[in-house]
């Protein structure tokens, strides 16, 4: 029996779900679709997680149950829903729903990806909690309203707007980023952190797109980020 109340995947998932349900119940994203049934399936994610939280199946197993499955199959219909490729080039240029696109694309990538990070072991280690992989910075600019912030892309499985303190971050770097609940920094919205101190470019096992070794990781930062959704997740 393993304790799945407290394994930081489902834990950061509950998070996911109730962020998911959150913002198709206020209909933050302004999107034409069919709200009715997409409160439907937010609502089946969140119990089907809850469900899962509870279970106290070892996570390998979790990871290959129907509750896995069907969570698959119910974000892949929603993101079909919330982030048609049309209606979001629109949305992109409303500065007014930069956070919450942000956000609908977080939560609907965590979820799907739960059975993937519960695959990777029974052991209840920060380094499964959250997508982690290297990603190419492609720019880097200072924050046009923070002195000590720069903003950068960069481009992995997907392309992500990452705000950073980091002053030696360049275009060409390989780093670790971490996927995490987007945050606004004065105007700007960051939907990762770099967990990586130095370019990771040539070191065996970072491929842009992929998971990184866990020597390669810095989790002190996550372990903060953590420690926060956790106090938000009963």
């Amino acid at each position: 029996m393993s304790d799945t109340r407290s394994d930081y995947r489902l834990i950061v998932a509950d998070h996911a779900a109730s962020l998911l349900e959150e913002i198709v119940r206020t209909k933050r994203l302004p999107v034409p679709t069919n709200w009715q049934r997409a409160q439907e399936v937010a609502r089946e994610i969140r119990g089907i997680v809850k469900r899962m939280r509870f279970s106290f199946m070892p996570p390998t197993m979790l990871a290959r149950s129907e509750d896995a499955a069907r969570l698959v199959e119910l974000v892949k219909e929603l993101t079909g829903m919330l982030l048609n490729p049309q209606w979001i080039d629109r949305v992109r240029g409303d500065p007014r729903a930069r956070k919450a696109l942000a956000e609908t694309r977080y939560a609907l990538r965590t979820l799907y990806s739960l059975p993937a990070r519960l695959a990777l072991g029974d052991e209840n280690d920060p380094f499964y909690a959250f997508d982690v992989e290297c990603v190419t910075v492609t720019s880097v600019s200072k924050h046009p309203n923070a002195d000590n912030l720069y903003v950068t892309h960069a481009k992995g499985r997907l392309a992500y707007t990452i705000v950073t303190n980091l002053a030696d971050v360049r275009r060409g770097d390989v780093r670790a980023a971490v996927v995490l609940p987007p945050r606004e920094f004065r105007g700007v919205v960051s939907e990762a952190m770099y967990c990586s101190r130095r370019s990771l470019a040539g070191e065996e096992g970072c491929e842009p797109g992929k998971r990184p070794p866990k020597r390669l990781v810095e989790l002190g930062e996550i372990g903060a980020v953590l420690r926060e959704i956790s106090r938000s997740v009963h």
